[in-house]
């Protein structure tokens, strides 16, 4: 069985806060860590702890508070952490979204994430 390492649980438990998990949010990352998302449409990643910061900032909104994130698999492979997702709350077109969380970790802080999104069903 896979434990999700408590930096991961830690970093969910900050995305569903909404706004007012930012801080927590930008603690869980490496100053030189990496993100890539589909959701602002930057097509490179954002670099560093700042940049990653200001592209969580932007997409959350006082709506984001009611989020709920249910996780689904998770998969380890040494540093490799994947995690599937369903995130409902009323920020999202629809009402819900799924996808998958691919973190690399080093010395207990994110130093890559690669978020998806799913087109099919939630986990």
């Amino acid at each position: 069985m896979n434990s999700m390492p408590l930096e991961i649980i830690n970093f969910f438990l900050a995305m569903q806060a909404g706004p007012h998990g930012i801080d927590r949010l930008a603690a869980f990352f490496a100053p030189d860590a990496s993100y890539s998302e589909p959701f602002s449409g930057q097509t490179d990643p954002h670099q560093g702890r700042d940049a990653i910061v200001a592209a969580f900032t932007a997409s959350r909104s006082d709506e984001f508070d009611d989020a709920v994130i249910q996780l689904g698999a998770v998969e380890i492979d040494g540093e490799t952490i994947t995690v599937k997702w369903n995130c409902i709350s009323q920020a999202i077109p629809g009402g819900q979204g799924s996808g998958t969380n691919v973190f690399t970790l080093k010395d207990g802080l994110i130093t890559k994430l690669v978020t998806t999104l799913d087109m099919g069903e939630p986990p």
